[in-house]
């Protein structure tokens, strides 16, 4: 019998991705117009959900960004 595939992270939405960050909603809408951030998924609704990791990356570009990077 095989291992099944493991279950992939969950989406974030805009609020979640708002409060990693601790910004508004209306900044993530803006680094999406901007192309920092790009939804993995949008609904039939027009809501967009965003992959963990990638999240964590731009948070990564941020913090290097903020002389927050490891040295």
């Amino acid at each position: 019998m095989s291992t099944p595939a493991p279950w992939p992270a969950p989406l974030l939405r805009p609020g979640d991705v708002a409060e990693a960050f601790g910004v508004t909603t209306s900044t993530v809408n803006t680094w999406v117009r901007e192309g920092r951030l790009a939804p993995v998924l949008v609904t039939p609704g027009g809501h967009r959900r965003f992959a963990p990791g990638q999240v964590q990356d731009l948070m990564s570009a941020t913090n290097q960004d903020q002389g927050g990077g490891q040295a």
